[in-house]
């Protein structure tokens, strides 16, 4: 049974289609993930299931009573409540159930204190309140203030007095997730809930999804989280939708079968109509009724609609030379604010001693307001320490990619600059792999098409502008990037390109973030806040939170903490920190040295985890070949030309074969 159902619905801006002839159903239990470019009307889409937005053309269905609930990225409050307040007022039938039930009781004890005979209307309000009981024992309302505080603080939002209106965009984004959470409704549509969520938070929201009882429509860059809650993919791009049943993983396998068999296609239809063509231009006298039957299907093949494949955004390299020395930070300290330092209070770092090599691979991770953006700040000089050392190297070219597009974008009526303009003010050409690109074919590289670019840039999406200020960073042939949570806002693709960029870029990285799979894919060292401490940890965050179970429950490790100096790819002298990093802790006294330190576990990178895969795919394939090959040359023949051919493809396929188990087995024996 469906909940919301769309049917032919049309939504478009102006010259801008959006969608067209979508029908789309939600039904009960439905666990949906919606997907597709920044730009491309996801969010758009959301606010049309939730009623919000009216479809251009088609029908919007509901079933009566269906309690739906939207979280947007902007999310509408009451600025004059308190935090507690404005769950409370959201809560749905919950909070209903409670203010009819004291209501129906207060009505029974006013009834009762005049002294009056039970009546017809004692036995009405009696009825009511039992039928009050039983709703609100199967929807839980008797709890709801414990609820409440339990989701509050699980969402990280401790302080249930504050005024809305004081709080930051992304507290206020925190409280309408924990509002809709409590709520319970029949449909929860989530527009990116992750953002602004640490790691444990969004451990927390995952697991809570996967309980949920009703049906939930899901947008959200997180892929871990995408792939265990979804049970249905639908991706919205160029004015379609299509629809895949099963979670990330299963889209992702269908999406490159149906792009390779769209490409055979194309390749098909281009090599016949250049087959068509080459006979038209012989100038064959088209007399016969079979000669213009054949023109008219030359014309016919010219004019037919083709089905474009997706376009291919490109991060290419365009960077300086980095040198020996990247980042070099010595006993560093900072405070929150220098009223928080004369007041005593504990600083957000202290004596943290690092030197980042020329092709480090670092992430920050810890909770909100634990310091992980001022660190970055720090770095990039838009803070100033109030204790130690901080020195770039000579030939270091910094861009940092802030949550906040306003540095490089600008904001009020810099908005209105056109997009291209955006791009020339660092550029108006760029050398990319050996060619010259305008500011306009960057700007298509990045998917921008011409008539976008003359658009002004508060026409944009969100990620379209966090796409547009990733453009013009990396225009300026940066060597050393600083990442703030660069999966804010960006689409599932986009981030998967600026993953393979990364694995190519030559040059430093320090990502803050808070998303798992990013993380994993991009980093092999963690910086940890823990408790005001900042905790180094020798690989990816997977293995980290390996280590973090492993520790829970009670077993030892000896992976995190066990590097000393500087250890990136190209160093070989020792930091000032030394000591404190061989204990684990910075600002702590080392710990008692180890008789023998572990050997360190050699890693699969990316790139090999890709070989090995493509791997596993080829060797059946090369497998049957052979088979087929040597069928062939079992079954003899009189034409011998052929049988060399056979034989020659055979030889040059068993020498690939050997090569290709050599290699899986050396990739096998490395850890994943």
């Amino acid at each position: 049974m469906s909940l919301i159902s769309l049917v032919g619905v049309r939504k478009d801006f102006g010259i801008r289609t959006l969608f067209e002839d979508l029908t789309l159903h939600v039904g009960e239990k439905e666990r949906l993930g919606l997907i597709g470019p920044n730009g491309a009307g996801k969010s758009t889409l959301l606010r049309v299931l939730a009623g919000l937005e009216p479809p251009g053309a088609g029908a919007r269905r509901v079933l009566p009573q269906a309690r739906i609930v939207l979280v947007s990225q902007e999310p509408e409050l009451d600025p004059e409540r308190t935090v507690l307040e404005q769950v409370f007022a959201e809560s749905g039938e919950k909070i209903e159930l409670l203010r009819r039930y004291t209501a129906v009781s207060d009505a029974l004890a006013h009834a009762h204190g005049e002294g009056a005979a039970e009546g017809a209307d004692d036995a009405a309000l009696l009825a009511e309140l039992g039928s009050l009981n039983a709703r609100m024992d199967q929807s839980q309302a008797w709890g709801l203030e414990q609820q409440i505080r339990e989701v509050l603080d699980r969402l990280g939002i401790t302080d249930t007095q504050r005024r809305v209106g004081d709080l930051s965009g992304g507290y206020r984004k925190r409280l309408a997730l924990a509002a809709a959470l409590v709520a319970d409704p029949d449909v929860l549509l989530l527009d990116e809930p992750t953002n602004h969520l640490d790691a444990d938070c969004i451990q927390w929201l995952q697991g809570y999804l996967e309980r949920f009882s009703g049906a939930l429509v899901l947008i959200t860059h997180d892929r871990y989280v995408l792939d265990q809650v979804t049970r249905r993919i639908v991706e919205v791009d160029r004015g379609e939708a299509r629809s895949y049943s099963g979670n990330y993983a299963y889209y992702l396998a269908r999406k490159a079968e149906e792009e390779a068999a769209a490409a055979a296609t194309e390749a098909k239809f281009k090599g016949a109509l250049r087959r068509e063509l080459e006979w038209l231009k012989r100038g064959p006298k088209a007399r016969s009724t079979k000669q213009k039957a054949r023109i008219q299907r030359i014309e016919a093949m010219q004019e037919a609609p083709r089905r474009q494949l997706k376009g291919q955004i490109s991060l290419a390299s365009n960077q300086r030379r980095l040198g020996k020395r990247a980042i070099e930070a010595e006993n560093l300290e900072v405070w929150a604010t220098d009223d928080a330092r004369t007041a005593g209070a504990p600083p957000l770092l202290r004596n943290f001693s690092y030197d980042f090599s020329p092709e480090d691979r670092v992430g920050i991770i810890g909770p909100n307001g634990s310091g992980k953006s001022t660190l970055l700040d720090l770095i990039a000089g838009r803070r100033q320490p109030h204790g130690g050392r901080l020195e770039l190297g000579a030939t270091v070219k910094l861009a940092y990619f802030d949550q906040h597009s306003e540095a490089v974008l600008g904001s009020g009526k810099a908005l209105e600059k056109k997009v291209i303009d955006v791009v020339k003010e660092a550029a108006s050409s760029v050398e990319l792999d050996g060619s010259q690109l305008s500011a306009s074919q960057l700007l298509e590289r990045f998917l921008f098409p011409p008539a976008q670019q003359h658009q002004p840039v508060s026409k944009l999406s969100g990620g379209e502008r966090r796409r547009l200020h990733l453009c013009r960073l990396l225009i300026e042939a940066p060597n050393v990037l600083l990442l703030d949570e660069p999966t804010n806002d960006l689409d599932v693709h986009t981030l998967t390109v600026l993953e393979d960029f990364l694995e190519d870029f030559r040059g430093c990285v320090v990502v803050v973030s808070h998303d798992r799979y990013f993380l994993d894919r991009t980093v092999d060292r963690l910086f940890s806040f823990e408790n005001g401490e900042l905790h180094r940890f020798e690989g990816n965050y997977s293995a980290y939170l390996e280590r973090q179970a492993a520790q829970a429950s009670g077993a030892t490790t000896t992976t995190a903490g066990t590097a000393t100096g500087n250890t990136g790819p190209s160093s070989g002298t020792p930091s000032p920190a030394s000591g404190a990093l061989a204990a684990g802790t910075i600002g702590q006294p080392p710990g008692p040295a180890s008789s023998a330190p572990p050997a360190k576990v050699r890693r699969r990178s990316f790139k090999e985890n890709r070989e090995l895969a493509e791997l596993e795919t080829n060797l059946p394939a090369w497998e049957e070949r052979r088979g087929a090959l040597e069928a062939q040359l079992g079954s003899g023949g009189s034409d011998y030309a052929a049988l060399e051919a056979v034989t020659h493809e055979l030889s040059e396929l068993l020498v690939r074969i050997e090569r290709g188990e050599e290699r899986w087995l050396e990739l096998s024996e490395l850890a994943g």
